[in-house]
């Protein structure tokens, strides 16, 4: 796995969804260009007999038995498995290396931005970060709870049930009989032009995930 992360960290930039990277001879996706790493360095793709194509096949509360206990995850030595819980959750890859899961979450970001767009996902504790960045047309690797420390995602978590709960106190008064709702949308963003690729702890973080793997 280490040296999977020391080629990944060599990418250039590549959209996360269906565009040209801009260089004819590599992937035109951010996911497939990790998952041609992946297999260059002998892993296969696993599907479980029962999953049906483009289906998530990994259940959330599987994917959290799993990251509270990497080693319990019983896929196959040396398989990974692609959109594991489905396109519209994490992580995009959960790869099995020596008994152990790793979680990979791509992130891409075109323009100036150096910071990646985690939207309405907290960056979460166990998973592996792929992040690139058009401007510097480089990646780089973090895990999430080295940028998101656990005391704060276990305070942002607590701030979301709330707004929940005031979303279904609020929604008990409406009276649309097309059943119209109010849903409060959690949304990260990042305060000050934070650049990833040239922050003080880039090299340290790079460093933690290849010891880790």
């Amino acid at each position: 796995m280490r040296q999977v992360f020391e080629q990944i960290l060599k990418m250039p930039y590549y959209k996360n969804y269906a565009a040209a990277s801009g260089k004819v001879h590599n992937e035109a996706k951010h996911e497939d260009a990790v998952a041609d790493i992946l297999c260059g360095n002998g892993f296969t793709e696993h599907r479980p007999p029962s999953a049906k194509p483009d289906k998530s096949c990994v259940t959330v509360k599987q994917r959290d038995s799993w990251l509270e206990d990497p080693y319990s995850c019983d896929i196959p030595e040396g398989t990974y498995i692609s959109q594991p819980c489905g396109k519209n959750n994490s992580p995009d890859f959960i790869v099995k290396s020596q008994g152990k899961a790793h979680f990979i979450e791509c992130k891409s970001v075109s323009g100036k931005t150096k910071s990646p767009m985690y939207n309405s996902g907290v960056p979460k504790k166990g998973y592996i970060y792929v992040f690139c960045a058009a401007g510097p047309d480089e990646t780089t690797i973090f895990f999430g709870e080295d940028v998101m420390p656990p005391e704060d995602y276990a305070r942002l978590q607590e701030l979301i049930s709330e707004h929940r709960a005031l979303d279904a106190k609020f929604n008990a008064l409406l009276r649309s009989p097309y059943g119209i709702e109010h849903y409060t949308r959690p949304m990260m963003k990042h305060v000050g032009g934070v650049n990833y690729f040239t922050h003080s702890r880039r090299s340290e973080l790079e460093t933690r995930v290849l010891d880790s793997v």
